[in-house]
């Protein structure tokens, strides 16, 4: 396993999380929330596979551009989908404010809750960019494989100083520094996270208008995937 554990309390677990970022330049243990027992299970199984060298992984992220990538997926979506038209998804500009979103792997998806014990990772990594690598994350269904991972999250962290803090068995969630201040900036990275997870638009927020007002000014980003 290319990382270690920690049990906690779920109602301890953003304190926690907050102490172990703050000791992260001296430990080089970076720490990110996996949620509960069953969550870490199902990571666990990404990393069985032997046969994947993270160093290997992390080499292979520095060959995607995510604007290549981008633009690859979508010739493919517009070749599988006949007459599919970007105007469909865009929407308009949400009345009102939008919920804020906020870091949430220590409480029930569907209720709120806060679990009673939730689990913290600890993983000896230079950057939070490649947390993916070190967890073999992704490559099932719609979820990218572990080196675009690696390199979308490393053009956001550059950009918008966007850190992994939780990584279950199928959500990513970061927190950020430098979001978008503006709604045109808020838009065109919509567009890029839609590329990366179409999920959080087309079984979430419902448009691409929506998704940028959740992103515009926010200290949160969530990534899922069915």
């Amino acid at each position: 396993m290319e990382f270690t554990t920690i049990k906690i309390a779920g109602a301890d677990a953003l304190r926690v999380l907050d102490e172990h970022r703050a000791r992260y330049p001296a430990t080089r243990q970076y720490p990110f929330l996996i949620g509960d027992a069953e969550d870490l299970e199902m990571l666990e199984e990404y990393t069985e596979d032997e046969a994947v060298d993270p160093a290997e992984v992390l080499r292979a992220s520095l060959d995607v551009d995510p604007v290549a990538w981008i633009a690859e997926r979508r010739a493919s979506i517009e070749e599988d989908s006949d007459g599919w038209d970007d105007a469909e998804i865009v929407g308009e500009w949400p009345d009102g404010e939008v919920g804020d979103m906020e870091i949430g792997l220590h409480k029930d998806v569907v209720t709120g809750a806060i679990k009673p014990a939730v689990y913290l990772g600890l993983a000896t990594v230079d950057e939070p960019w490649q947390l993916p690598a070190i967890l073999n994350y992704g490559n099932w269904n719609d979820c990218p494989p572990p080196e675009v991972h690696a390199a979308f999250h490393r053009d956001w962290l550059r950009r918008y100083g966007a850190e992994i803090v939780g990584m279950s068995n199928d959500v990513v969630q970061c927190l950020v520094k430098n979001p978008p201040r503006e709604r045109d900036a808020a838009m065109e990275l919509a567009w890029e996270q839609y590329r990366y997870c179409s999920d959080i638009v087309e079984q979430g927020c419902g448009s691409i208008a929506n998704l940028a007002a959740t992103l515009l000014d926010s200290p949160c980003w969530y990534f899922w995937w069915d």
